[in-house]
């Protein structure tokens, strides 16, 4: 029989290799762990910017004192997203002359940053639109692929708008809803002011050509058709008929029915008018079940 001495010594030096053997593997094990945690958070970080396609900064035309309405736009579209595209939503209005606004909009801006201030007179067709694209290069910190001017008074589907703008060129594009409203050609006449894209080199060149800076007093959708006309630009043109439209009942035939795959209605001057395409498109199907709220949509 060995002694007790040594099988004591024998017993500790077994449970001392074990001891080594758990370490080594807990060391694997623990290493591996924390490669694969650390490649996944990488993947996590580059997913956006892999599945972004193309960034487009959309501003919306509105006055200063129409906080109400701005406030309820942010609430519209924030809840919307798409992961094809960055998608930048601005309030654009011209200088303030109200000392009382003045207070209202910086607190706006300090909350929120989504507001442009152009210099300029508020007006809707006495350049105004000019101005938004002339200055937009000078004061951007980095370009955009598209930039749309759109009224306040139109609800954009967002998700909608990026796969209607991912497979069309990205340059020397002129997308919107061609007038007249009967019209399916978008190389005759314009597109509406409701809503209309530019891409990035279209606005570079509006800020730096005479034909724009030349002709800035008129209906303003109808002007910029104007200019890319003589300028001989915009040769790849994009009519979005029926999916862009004006509220049932308010313009003729630039309405229609409601329908599935819009991206924007316009004319949407009344609550009940908001209301009802916000309940047609079923935008608050997100909201989730909570104890501290009990609210029905009906």
């Amino acid at each position: 029989m060995m002694p007790r001495r040594k099988l004591l010594l024998v017993s500790l030096s077994s449970f001392a290799i074990l001891i080594f053997i758990f370490f080594i593997s807990f060391s694997i094990r623990l290493n591996f762990s924390l490669t694969t945690s650390l490649t996944n958070t990488i993947l996590l970080q580059q997913a956006p910017q892999i599945n972004t396609q193309f960034t487009l900064l959309i501003g919306i035309f509105t006055r200063p004192g129409n906080f109400d309405r701005r406030h309820f736009l942010r609430l519209v579209y924030g809840i919307q997203s798409t992961p094809i595209a960055r998608i930048d939503v601005k309030f654009i209005f011209c200088n303030i002359t109200n000392s009382e606004q003045r207070t209202f909009v910086a607190l706006e801006i300090m909350r929120f940053n989504d507001i442009i201030v152009l210099n300029c007179s508020e007006n809707m067709n006495s350049g105004k639109t000019y101005t938004y694209f002339s200055t937009l290069p000078q004061i951007l910190p980095t370009r955009y692929d598209y930039v749309m001017k759109a009224d306040d008074d139109v609800y954009l589907r967002l998700a909608p708008l990026a796969s209607s703008l991912q497979p069309l060129p990205r340059v020397d594009l002129y997308y919107g809803f061609v007038i007249p409203c009967p019209s399916m050609n978008p190389f005759v006449h314009y597109m509406s002011g409701m809503g209309f894209v530019l891409s990035w080199d279209l606005v570079e060149w509006i800020r730096r050509s005479n034909i724009p800076a030349n002709n800035t007093y008129g209906p303003e959708d109808k002007l910029v058709g104007q200019w890319l006309n003589l300028g001989n630009k915009a040769k790849n043109r994009f009519s979005n008929k029926p999916k862009m439209y004006d509220y049932p009942g308010t313009n003729g035939k630039c309405s229609h029915e409601l329908i599935p795959n819009t991206i924007a209605v316009h004319r949407l001057k009344k609550w009940e008018q908001w209301i009802n395409v916000l309940r047609f498109f079923n935008v608050t199907k997100q909201l989730q079940p909570s104890s501290l709220y009990s609210i029905s949509i009906d």
